[in-house]
């Protein structure tokens, strides 16, 4: 199943039936039911289809991009579908003249990862289905929408930097991007330092706490770590990274291994030696913290040095606890 998945279904589902005959579209239906079933069965239809990232940074200047940007940015500020549902439809349909179902759908509060926020979907499924209903006045075979996956779907979210992302799945490798919505991979110095923050949090999570069992004061010490390099040194030096944060041989050999992997997976091929952008490390501060959560009771969100922070265990009360320093209260 995806990691796309969410508990809270579609606020908005805009139905689009298409005919293959040069007729014009018909008005689109707007599915309103939102209860939990529903929720359900919608978000495994949008979602688990979805099995890696693609995309990156929008080609803005690239023909059939040009027009859809502003109406992509109207969505995620205010939450307007109509304009960009109508647009990419007619621009699906003049291109495709097929017959089938289009989706145009969004959810409000989505969350992936660190983004949390809106998130809009295109879907086009072409293939329909004989079936059986039975009921009191007997059985009657209808044609419907197989509900498996779709043929094409696209689905966009913008990250805790502010780009958007997009995932894709299509028959046919990249048509999303060369019809519709043309992306390229922007590798300038902040792509690349929003990647190797992401990739810092990903390896201390997946390597350090589940790998190694290492404790959350080591977790959250290496996170610290990592930031305080990079806002000491205003680049990162992979090699420099290796011996200054990382340091013992184990973890630069677990480090190097997660990190080529990472780099397949998210497509990434940085230089050794790159500048840190600013803005994405004030943005870095913010998600690549840790929260430490104890029982039900407490969260606690920590930004800083492990050094203030410290575990125990109380013999007479059977319990542990944390120790924190500070300065003052704000």
């Amino acid at each position: 199943m995806s990691n796309l998945m969410q508990q809270e279904g579609p606020d908005q589902i805009w139905i689009q039936p298409m005919e293959a005959e040069d007729s014009g579209l018909a008005e689109p239906q707007l599915f309103e039911e939102n209860d939990d079933w529903y929720a359900g069965l919608f978000n495994a239809y949008f979602l688990s289809i979805f099995k890696k990232e693609s995309g990156g940074i929008p080609q803005e200047s690239a023909e059939g991009f040009s027009n859809l940007k502003p109406l992509l940015d109207a969505y995620f500020d205010d939450g307007s579908l109509s304009e960009i549902h109508r647009q990419v439809c007619n621009r699906w349909y003049s291109e495709q003249q097929q017959s089938g179902i289009w989706f145009s759908v969004s959810w409000k509060d989505f969350q992936y990862e660190d983004s949390r926020g809106r998130a809009l979907g295109f879907y086009y499924s072409a293939e329909e289905e004989v079936f059986l209903q039975l009921g009191a006045d007997g059985a009657l075979v209808r044609t419907g929408l197989p509900l498996k996956k779709p043929g094409f779907a696209c689905l966009f979210f913008r990250d805790e930097t502010g780009a958007y992302r997009m995932f894709q799945q299509s028959p046919q490798p990249g048509f999303w991007s060369a019809e519709l919505f043309p992306f390229v991979h922007k590798a300038d110095d902040a792509f690349h330092s929003k990647e190797f923050f992401k990739l810092c949090k990903s390896f201390s999570e997946d390597v350090l706490l589940k790998e190694q069992h290492k404790s959350r004061e080591e977790q959250i010490g290496f996170l610290a770590d990592s930031l305080s390099y990079t806002k000491e040194k205003q680049e990162v030096s992979f090699d420099e990274f290796r011996t200054e944060v990382l340091k013992e041989p184990s973890l630069i050999d677990a480090f190097d291994q997660y990190r080529e992997d990472y780099s397949d997976r998210k497509q990434w091929n940085p230089p050794d030696k790159f500048a840190v952008s600013s803005a994405v490390q004030n943005q870095a501060g913010k998600f690549i913290r840790s929260v430490i959560k104890l029982d039900k009771n407490f969260h606690i969100y920590v930004h800083g040095s492990k050094e203030r922070i410290e575990k125990g265990f109380d013999d007479e009360k059977k319990l542990n606890y944390y120790t924190l320093w500070f300065d003052a209260e704000n």
